[in-house]
């Protein structure tokens, strides 16, 4: 039986046009006219040679398992190149599995980093505020220590004189700190920016000069004698008492 002459005449008895049989198998009409006029070197390869002609006899309710049978044995069908390659089973390497060894000591370098990190970052944000006293004696804001008391920032307007001593009224934000007994710490901030910290013994005076503010922290105000712009203001508060106080230009 000559199979495309089988197909052909299926169809033709079906009353069935190429078009109609391309609608219903889902095989375009030039591989189906390929598989009529046996022109096989039309089609893809063997593999759809087979599947096609499978498809399409058993459309026209011929054997089709005998039809690709005959395909197959008909020396009229060489094999391809390409369906020799199709043919092929192509291997499949397997995965190495990932080492438990690798993740457990990947953890462990996560756990450690997250160790580190948080004490760090802890510190960060429990050190963004204003100091207290107490907290770091003898220590101005540039880290220089003192046996005695620390050099103020340089450029912030501070500077040490003998006890007793006044300085002269000026422009902006003029504070005279005068220790009278014991020891004071205190805190400072001039015009927004931190001036001075640590611990002012007995006869000591200190002073700052700001352009708009000069903000102080004192952890013992009963023994600071305060003057602000050349007024006296005399202490502002009780012995062992922490005082915060802002002065401004504003004010005078």
């Amino acid at each position: 039986m000559e199979i495309g002459k089988a197909l052909k005449e299926a169809r033709e008895s079906k009353g069935m046009s190429l078009e109609t049989a391309e609608e219903n198998t889902k095989i375009r009409r030039k591989y189906l006219d390929a598989l009529e006029q046996e022109n096989y070197h039309l089609l893809p390869g063997k593999v759809y040679v087979k599947g096609f002609l499978k498809n399409y006899a058993g459309f026209l309710g011929l054997d089709a398992d005998e039809l690709v049978s005959q395909y197959a044995d008909s020396s009229s069908a060489p094999e391809r190149e390409d369906d020799r390659a199709g043919d092929k089973l192509t291997k499949i390497e397997k995965t190495p599995k990932t080492s438990y060894f690798k993740i457990a000591l990947g953890l462990t370098a996560v756990v450690a980093a997250i160790y580190i990190a948080v004490p760090a970052l802890t510190g960060l944000y429990e050190g963004a505020g204003k100091p207290g006293p107490g907290s770091i004696d003898n220590k101005n804001i540039s880290g220089n220590k003192s046996p005695v008391e620390n050099t103020p920032t340089p450029g912030q307007g501070e500077r040490n004189t003998g006890q007793g001593t006044e300085s002269p009224v000026q422009k902006g934000v003029n504070l005279t700190l005068n220790i009278t007994d014991d020891t004071c710490w205190m805190y400072v901030e001039i015009d927004g920016s931190p001036a001075y910290q640590g611990t002012v013994l007995s006869g000591q005076v200190k002073e700052f000069k700001g352009a708009e503010r000069v903000y102080i922290r004192l952890g013992n105000a009963g023994v600071v004698d305060v003057e602000y712009n050349g007024q006296k203001l005399g202490v502002l508060g009780e012995r062992g008492k922490v005082v915060n106080k802002e002065f401004t230009a504003s004010q005078g």
